[in-house]
């Protein structure tokens, strides 16, 4: 019987991935790292930006698969290559995050570089985008624009402070007044009434609220 050399069959898939232009679930999670400047907030920012990312990346979405969960939108397997990443020196999670290591940001390097320029930008945005929110503002985000909120065991602790959070993220620039308005359950007349109290000017998104938000 024909041994196989397991190395060489190896490599030889790698090389059939890379000239067929695929990224697996590990190299996703790294470019978005490397996105984030080389550090994410929290477990929770990467599960959510790796979600928005893959609206508008065909090669993310095909791949990394999320379901309704406890915590919104969440993918098991990015769940797993995290805690593997972590395991295998190339990232490292503590109370600050979630980083690459000197290894990590290597392996991020030639990921990135083999990545579009429209994935590169997309992932950069959303990783900009996420990463000025704290991870209740992410949350109700990500509920309001996209859902996903059946079965959520913090929904309504979220429900209960959605007026603060919608104007936080107002006064951050990150979404428009009439996407505030739908993040704090308001109707837009009387949310502009709120800012008013507030003495808050309202804000035009450039971007329209990553694209999706234009969509409600």
């Amino acid at each position: 019987m024909r041994r196989i050399n397991v190395s060489g069959f190896i490599k030889r898939l790698r090389h059939t991935i890379e000239s067929l232009g695929m990224v697996e679930p590990i190299e996703w999670v790294l470019a978005l790292l490397y996105a984030f400047g080389g550090r994410a907030p929290s477990k929770l920012h990467i599960q959510k930006a790796l979600f928005i990312a893959s609206r508008h990346i065909d090669g993310l979405r095909e791949v990394l698969e999320f379901k309704a969960y406890r915590m919104g939108p969440w993918s098991e397997e990015a769940d797993d290559v995290v805690e593997n990443a972590v395991y295998s020196g190339l990232l490292v999670a503590s109370r600050d995050g979630v980083a690459l290591t000197h290894r990590g940001i290597t392996e991020a390097e030639a990921v990135w570089k083999r990545l579009s320029d429209k994935d590169r930008e997309v992932l950069k945005k959303v990783a900009d985008f996420s990463s000025s929110m704290s991870g209740d503002e992410l949350l109700l985000y990500v509920y309001t624009v996209y859902g996903y909120s059946e079965k959520s065991d913090v929904i309504t602790r979220l429900l209960e402070k959605r007026k603060e959070l919608a104007l936080s993220m107002l006064r951050k620039h990150l979404v428009s007044v009439e996407l505030a308005a739908k993040i704090a359950g308001m109707p837009l007349q009387d949310f502009v009434g709120y800012l008013k109290r507030k003495e808050v000017k309202p804000y035009i998104a450039e971007v329209n609220d990553i694209e999706e938000a234009e969509k409600l």
